[in-house]
């Protein structure tokens, strides 16, 4: 069954473009401020964490058992498909980077940095420039597509919904308590949920990239602890497309060699994600037919 959720949600999210339609958080702000407000819990960064996110994972765990109970497999499917979409990462990945790219290829800086700012935490001046603006994308969209997709499918494959939801919750929780005192330790509590899968990413990306450069890279950050995500994802990316050239660009031949060579990296970066996902989705469709 967990094979056939994934591809239902991921044929929904190829219909959509996105688990849009699902959603919605302001239920989770609301239960979180009412969390943040008991006084047991100031001062307390990890109970906060702990009783925003633990009971609605606790409620989905227990709403899985008894659609599964009452209705079985059935119930399951029909519980457990809008519940991975409301998982997933929320905005259009494809439809920004495709905006990203028409303004990079134009010479418009800033129309592409405008674009470009769903997939950023914070655009600097200079990003205007090109090549800064390239550099932060870059990492954008690589965390983005590993937080909005990946690291979701992890969590649902080895602890099913209420893993999903508990990545989730995370994400959230740490996206609104960034600039608050609350932010490191949210920031170290979603690091570590993400140890396992980004690494899990890496050998992916060293068996459907560059397979030498990218697992030179894998072992550089094995046991890292210092790294955030998004730098160990940039690290194995710069492995897994080590080999990309300017002349593997779509776009027109009068651009400048700065443009062709950071949007062939783009495009190398989607194509590389699909082969990933394809990856997995196999992965997962032979050990069910095989365990």
């Amino acid at each position: 069954m967990t094979l056939l959720i994934i591809l239902l949600t991921l044929g929904l999210v190829q219909i959509w473009g996105s688990g849009a339609p699902l959603h919605r958080d302001h239920w989770f702000d609301r239960w979180s401020t009412h969390i943040e407000g008991l006084s047991p819990l100031q001062g307390k960064e990890g109970l906060l964490i702990g009783f925003s996110v633990l009971p609605p994972v606790l409620v989905a765990a227990l709403a899985m058992a008894f659609a599964q109970s009452f209705a079985g497999a059935l119930g399951g499917l029909l519980l457990g498909v809008p519940l991975l979409l409301y998982c997933l990462g929320r905005g259009n990945f494809n439809e920004t980077l495709s905006a990203y790219l028409r303004n990079w290829y134009r010479g418009d800086f800033n129309g592409a940095a405008e674009a470009a700012r769903p997939l950023l935490r914070e655009i600097h001046e200079s990003a205007a420039e090109g090549g800064r603006l390239h550099e932060q994308v870059f990492r954008g969209a690589a965390y983005s597509a590993f937080e909005r997709l990946f690291a979701v499918l992890f969590w649902f494959i080895l602890l099913g919904i209420p893993g999903a939801l508990l990545f989730r919750l995370s994400a959230l929780y740490a996206e609104r308590a960034r600039g608050t005192e609350r932010e490191a330790v949210a920031a170290r509590w979603l690091w570590l949920l993400e140890w396992v899968p980004v690494r899990l990413m890496g050998l992916s990306f060293a068996i459907v990239g560059n397979f030498a450069g990218c697992y030179r890279a894998w072992r550089q950050c094995l046991m890292c602890r210092e790294r955030d995500t998004d730098q160990v994802l940039e690290s194995y990316l710069e492995g897994a497309l080590g080999g990309i050239d300017a002349s593997e660009c779509s776009a027109s031949a009068d651009l400048s060699h700065i443009q062709r060579q950071s949007g062939a990296e783009i495009e190398g970066l989607q194509a590389l994600l699909s082969r990933s996902l394809l990856l997995w989705i196999t992965a997962l469709a032979l050990t069910v037919l095989f365990f």
